[in-house]
């Protein structure tokens, strides 16, 4: 089967610099230590990074910022720890004392009101729209979120758009409570194969990752299903973002400027050559399935990093955010989930170490 190019045909360099060699995983920390290259006499700085998850190919800007030497340029080194879900990465970063995460703003948002002397800060907004979504039976009657009204909808507990779903129904003019969500055991597609069957009304998730795991395991069943996605529904959310402590913010201003920096040039790589990108993924992963994977990269370029789907959210370039609207969606947030206090943009994001504009992608 020929695969579907990745956001826009692509044609392959004949060149490129060997990608990163793939280290042991050490079984008590779960980490991947990325070996910097860097030319300098002065030691590489060597940072903790707390993923959003596995190693996957939404991270291809990581992957490839590694494999072209981008991060050892700037004598940068990682020690990559996978994560347990986007919304967890924040929560996770305090209790783990990692230097750097990269997960969801939201979840950056409710740790923030909670425990605002700890909490980190995002740096670099890498997903400017959400990624999250209701999947729905394609033949069925929901075509938009006030049909679920009602309805019963399954999701794992710290999926972030289970958690976001209150602030969804607080901007659709929604009772959160007049829809029945419930835990669930199963995977991804073990999720969409009760929604076809009618067992449920709809499951959350990401549009990549029940993509990619539909893919996987029974392509057929991605014909039976459809998307409600909060990018339409809830414009104001954003997505992921890299996320720097406190103190590497304090005392270490220079290093994260030179970490954004190194992983922008990734961004800006993916965002020109995403077909590249996707092959540092798999050489630093080969047992990665190249088909599921490549389709929830598709799937991620498409929606939180496709400016069409954005609904007055103007162009930008990509890393940095709209004062206004992040304000707007910290306030569906704080309403969403019952925060206690309302964090401020500045408690949140901060712009100071984004390269300039005419160096970052441009939506």
């Amino acid at each position: 089967m020929t695969e579907t190019p990745l956001y826009r045909p692509i044609r392959q360099t004949t060149t490129r610099r060997e990608c990163l060699r793939q280290l042991a995983i050490g079984a008590a920390c779960s980490s991947f230590l990325a070996p910097a290259k860097s030319q300098t006499q002065k030691p590489a700085r060597r940072l903790r990074l707390l993923l959003n998850t596995g190693f996957s190919s939404p991270q291809a800007w990581l992957w490839h910022a590694l494999a072209q030497g981008y991060l050892a340029a700037e004598g940068i080194e990682l020690e990559l720890t996978p994560g347990a879900g986007a919304y967890t990465a924040a929560p996770r970063m305090i209790e783990g004392g990692f230097d750097l995460a990269y997960g969801d703003v939201n979840s950056l948002i409710e740790v923030c009101a909670r425990r605002p002397e700890a909490a980190p800060r995002g740096v670099y907004m890498m997903f400017n729209a959400s990624p999250s979504c209701v999947l729905v039976a394609a033949d069925g009657p929901i075509k938009q979120p006030r049909h679920l009204v009602g309805q019963r909808v399954i999701g794992h507990d710290s999926d972030v758009a289970l958690r976001t779903f209150g602030a969804l129904c607080h901007f659709q003019g929604l009772d959160p409570a007049a829809v029945q969500v419930s835990s669930a055991w199963a995977g991804m597609t073990g999720m969409a194969e009760d929604v076809v069957s009618g067992r449920v009304a709809g499951a959350f998730g990401y549009v990549s990752t029940f993509t990619g795991s539909i893919v996987s395991a029974n392509p057929g069943l991605l014909r039976q299903v459809r998307f409600l996605q909060y990018a339409d529904w809830v414009p104001d959310l954003y997505g992921s973002a890299l996320m720097a402590s406190q103190r590497l913010l304090r005392e270490e201003p220079d290093v994260v400027t030179r970490v954004v920096r190194a992983l922008n040039r990734g961004v800006v790589d993916l965002m020109r050559t995403p077909d590249s990108a996707f092959e540092s993924v798999l050489r630093a992963h080969p047992g990665l399935p190249r088909a599921a994977e490549h389709a929830r990269l598709r799937a991620t370029l498409q929606i939180e990093m496709n400016p069409e789907l954005l609904r007055g959210a103007g162009r930008q370039e990509i890393g940095d955010v709209d004062a206004a609207r992040l304000t707007r969606s910290i306030e569906l947030m704080v309403r969403g989930s019952a925060l206690a206090r309302t964090p401020g943009v500045q408690e949140i994001f901060t712009p100071a170490h984004l390269p300039p504009a005419n160096a970052r992608a441009r939506l």
